[in-house]
């Protein structure tokens, strides 16, 4: 724990769910982490159906409940009502406070510090916005832009503490014990993937190449997917279920609280993720992932794809590169672009190694739940 800094004592985390899992996901963790650094938390969240599938100990019926040592609140118009804000309140993807809400940040004493914490991205126009103000309006308020990001220009990403250690002490012994309470029989020479994507994922082309290759298991989330898996689990597709056709292998595990989704990022050799909070996620991992983004419209998450993977594969060698950014792309859609697993799989031993400097280049970043305080304590 560390001291609170610049009197920043208290915070509101507002997330409005759009992203599903994701922007639960994010806020969750971050408010965790907030909490764990000694100060008062408050979590907002319009969807708590969201947050319960991910912390089956919330209460869908409450307005307001405690949960892993931070206050999460239905946020909702009743909740808005007698809103008194915290010294730090901070709008997680540019949700929108209430005109009410925002007149009682205004009138405030001391002065609050407002940030708007913004979507992961590599693009260069985010890291120059970062930190930058946007004033109200009409009101005495001053909003603050705050981007997570890879590189030291940036808010960083969110680690727990202890977090890499505890992935340190994740040995093979843990990693069989932590399989087999799944259900998982994993043969010595087999590929062990995970599979956590939306729906308009091209996971059947990814299916009929990896049943032609090297013996594989693919484990995929109770939930995920389940309209793109149809082709080869057809209507089943419950918890336990299992397929085999050529070498591939599919199971259907259970939907993991985020402690033991880690847990499974760390035991398999190629991590496919979705959206921001599994991605962050297998950045810790330090595995070979491959990331689909949440698709937005005229394509724009291609660009966002693009400035990844720009500096993502910077040191890796030309054929290796090339292999990955092929494969990104084909995975989210991108027109021309094959999605070339054979070529991919071959690049893994490669692959293992950079993936392990990238997360250690990337732990090197001050971390996020860290720099929002202090940035916060400097904008008060």
């Amino acid at each position: 724990m560390v001291k609170q800094m610049n009197s920043i004592y208290s915070v509101d985390v507002f997330c409005e769910v759009i992203d599903n899992f994701g922007d639960a996901g994010v806020s969750w963790r971050l408010a965790r982490a907030l909490s764990s650094r000694g100060l008062s938390v408050r979590l907002w969240i319009n969807d708590l159906s969201c947050l319960q599938r991910l912390r089956p100990s919330v209460d869908e019926r409450l307005i307001e409940q405690v949960i892993d040592g931070f206050q999460v609140i239905a946020w909702n118009d009743h909740a808005e009502m007698n809103y008194q804000p915290a010294d730090l309140v901070i709008e997680a993807f540019a949700c929108r406070l209430s005109d009410a809400m925002l007149v009682r940040m205004a009138e405030a004493k001391p002065t609050i510090a407002w940030i708007n914490l913004e979507y992961l991205s590599a693009e260069s126009w985010a890291m120059q916005s970062h930190g930058l103000p946007s004033p109200h309006p009409r009101l005495p308020l001053t909003q603050y832009f705050f981007f997570p990001g890879f590189i030291s220009a940036s808010g960083g990403l969110l680690r727990e503490d202890g977090l890499v250690q505890a992935r340190a002490a994740f040995d093979t012994e843990s990693r069989s014990i932590f399989l087999k309470n799944l259900g998982c029989d994993v043969a010595p020479e087999s590929l062990l993937i995970s599979l956590f994507c939306y729906e308009q994922a091209p996971v059947h082309e990814l299916f009929n190449a990896m049943r032609l290759g090297r013996p594989t298991l693919c484990l995929v989330p109770e939930g995920i997917a389940t309209k793109a898996l149809a082709n080869f689990l057809g209507n089943d597709v419950s918890v336990g279920r299992q397929v085999t056709d050529g070498q591939l292998t599919i199971k259907i595990i259970p939907f993991l609280n985020p402690d033991d989704f880690d847990r499974l990022l760390w035991s398999c050799d190629v991590n496919f993720v979705r959206g921001e909070d599994s991605l962050v996620r297998a950045h810790w991992a330090q595995q070979p992932f491959v990331w689909q983004l949440y698709q937005q419209a005229e394509e724009s998450h291609l660009i966002k794809l693009a400035a990844f993977l720009d500096i993502h594969c910077l040191d890796l060698k030309e054929e290796s590169a090339n292999a990955v950014k092929t494969f990104w792309q084909a995975w989210n859609g991108e027109a021309g672009a094959i999605l070339d697993w054979s070529t991919f799989s071959k690049a893994l031993p490669e692959l293992v190694r950079h993936y392990r400097q990238w997360s250690a280049h990337v732990a090197s970043v001050d971390e996020l739940s860290t720099q929002l305080i202090r940035f916060a304590g400097k904008i008060r």
